[in-house]
C-alpha cells in the first residue's frame, strides 16, 4: 500500500446504525459473474470413465452426475451478495473434500446462475468447480449445493490484522500468524507483491484448527485477481468486501479437527500482486490460527527465511484495535461545505505492541452519519465530492442505499460522487461510509455542500 473521531464499539452496520436504518439504507446489490466453459462432450466422457470426474472445458449441460458429495451452505446478509455465495461454495467444498484443497480452485459455472439471495430464503444448484493442483492439469468437478440464508447475530471486528510488510517479497516468508479465540471477531488485510524477477510465488491465506474437535466460523472475504496493477487489485478486493460488510453478509464454515483450510491461494508470476480482505468470527471452538505466507517455486515449506528480521520499515504489519471510526456530523443548507477526511494521520490507529501508526488507515471502516437540514422555502441540491489529496487514489463510497465506485482519481482531482436532493424544510440523516483501499494513496477528502461545482 502506498502513502499514508470518534470510535464506536456498537454492534451493527457501520457507525452502529439501528436495524431500522440498516433496512432503509442497505442496497440490494448484486454482481453477476459467470464464465461459461467450452463444451467438449467427448473428452468429458473419456475423463469421467477414467477418473470419475469431468474434464476441463465441460459446460453445465455436459456434466454427468455429481462426482463430489453434496455441500450444504449457510449464509447471512440481506441479501447475501453473489461474492459471498461464490466464496461460500468454494470454501465449503474444500472443508468436506480434503483431496481438492491443494492447488488453485475456481467456481466456473452454476445452474441456475448465482444471484443475490434474500434473507430467510434458500436455493439449490449444481456448481462446476475447476481444481488446478500445482504441476498438474486442471480437473473439473460437479457439486450439488444447497444454500440457506439465515438471520444470525453479527458483530464487527475488534482487531484489524495487517499483512503488508514486506510489501515486495524477494523470497518466501511467513508473513502473519495470529491465533483467534472463541467469540473473537477479526478483520485481515493483506497486500503483497512477488519481487522475484523470474520465479513464480504462491501466497496463501490459511485457517487452521489445531484442536481435536471441529470448530465453526463465520467468514466474509474477497480478493483481487492476480496481476501487476497494484491499485486495481486493491480496489477490486475492497469493493467486493465492502458490499458484503455493508450487508452483514458472510457464511458459516466448519473446519474438522487438526485441519488446515486454505481460504485464498494466489499463484503470482514475477511482479504480480495479491490483495484481499477477510472478516471472520470463531463461533464455536477453542482456537483458530490465521496464517499468511509466501513461498517461491522450489523453496521448502516453510521457507528457509520465514522468520528472518523484517527489512521493510515503510509498510505496516501487526494488530490494530477497533478498526471502525464513526464521526456524526450536521449540515445546514447554505453553510460552507462539510469536510470529511479519510486516512488522515490524525486518525491513524496504532499497532498494539510497537505503537507504530497505521499510515493511511488501510482496512479501517469510516462512517459519517450526517444530519442535514434545508431551512429554505425552496428545494436544495447538495453535491458530494471526492478529492484525491494524498496522490493518485480511488475508493468505494456508500451513500445511504447506493454504492459508488471511483476506480481511479488522479492526484488533486475533484470527482463528483453523487447529488442529494432536499425538499423545502426537509430534515433527514444521510449515512456516508468508505474504507482506505490497498494500492491507493491516502488521505482523501470528501466534502458535502450546496456549492460543489
Amino acid at each position: 500500500m502506498d502513502g499514508p473521531s470518534e470510535r464506536s464499539d456498537v454492534h451493527g452496520i457501520v457507525g452502529g446504525a439501528s436495524d431500522a436504518q440498516i433496512q432503509n439504507n442497505l442496497a440490494r446489490l448484486s454482481r453477476r459473474r459467470t464464465n461459461r466453459l467450452m463444451r467438449t462432450a467427448a473428452l468429458t466422457l473419456i475423463t469421467t470413465i477414467a477418473l470419475g470426474v469431468t474434464a476441463p472445458g465441460a459446460g453445465i449441460a455436459d456434466v454427468p452426475p455429481a462426482s463430489l458429495p453434496p455441500v450444504r451452505v449457510k449464509v447471512t446478509g440481506d441479501p447475501a451478495p453473489v461474492e459471498t455465495l461464490r466464496l461460500a461454495i468454494l470454501t465449503s467444498a474444500k472443508a468436506v473434500v480434503p483431496g481438492i484443497r491443494a492447488g488453485e480452485m475456481a467456481l466456473t459455472e452454476t445452474a441456475p446462475p448465482l444471484q443475490p439471495l434474500p434473507l430467510a430464503s434458500a436455493m439449490a444448484l449444481r456448481a462446476i468447480v475447476q481444481v488446478a493442483p500445482f504441476g498438474l492439469q486442471p480437473v473439473i468437478h460437479s457439486i450439488p449445493v444447497e444454500i440457506t440464508n439465515a438471520n444470525l447475530p453479527w458483530s464487527d471486528a475488534r482487531d484489524l490484522l495487517v499483512s503488508n510488510s514486506p510489501e515486495t517479497l524477494p523470497f518466501g516468508k511467513v508473513l502473519l500468524s495470529r491465533p483467534v479465540a472463541a467469540g473473537e471477531t477479526v478483520r485481515l488485510l493483506y497486500h503483497h507483491q512477488n519481487g522475484s524477477p523470474d520465479r513464480h510465488m504462491v501466497l496463501e491465506v490459511n485457517l487452521s484448527n489445531p484442536a481435536r474437535t471441529p470448530i465453526t466460523l463465520w467468514i466474509a472475504g474477497a480478493a483481487g485477481a492476480e496481476g501487476t496493477d497494484e491499485f486495481g487489485q486493491g480496489h477490486t478486493a475492497a469493493r467486493a468486501f465492502l458490499e458484503q460488510y455493508w450487508h452483514r453478509a458472510g457464511f458459516m464454515a466448519r473446519i474438522p479437527a487438526n485441519t488446515t483450510l486454505p481460504l485464498f491461494l494466489h499463484d503470482l508470476a514475477p511482479q504480480e500482486v495479491a490483495s484481499g480482505l477477510v472478516q471472520l468470527a470463531l463461533i464455536d471452538g477453542a482456537r483458530l490460527n490465521v496464517d499468511v505466507f509466501a513461498r517461491l517455486d522450489g523453496e521448502m515449506d516453510p521457507p528457509l527465511l520465514s522468520f528472518a528480521p523484517n527489512f521493510d520499515k515503510v509498510h505496516p504489519r501487526g494488530t490494530f484495535e477497533h478498526p471502525r471510526l464513526m464521526q456524526p456530523l450536521t449540515y445546514t443548507v447554505g453553510d460552507p461545505p462539510l469536510a470529511m477526511s479519510v486516512g488522515d494521520d490524525r486518525d491513524a490507529l496504532h499497532e498494539v505492541q510497537t505503537g507504530a501508526p497505521l499510515k493511511g488507515n488501510y482496512g479501517v471502516i469510516y462512517a459519517f452519519p450526517i444530519e442535514i437540514t434545508n431551512p429554505r422555502p425552496l428545494p436544495a441540491i447538495l453535491g458530494l465530492i471526492f478529492q484525491a489529496s494524498g496522490g493518485d487514489g480511488g475508493g468505494t463510497v456508500l451513500v445511504d442505499d447506493q454504492v459508488f465506485d471511483l476506480a481511479w482519481v488522479k492526484s488533486g482531482e475533484r470527482r463528483m460522487v453523487t447529488t442529494l436532493r432536499l425538499a423545502p424544510g426537509e430534515h433527514r440523516t444521510v449515512l456516508i461510509s468508505t474504507m482506505p483501499e490497498s494500492g491507493a494513496n491516502y488521505p482523501v477528502r470528501l466534502s458535502l455542500g450546496s456549492e460543489y461545482k
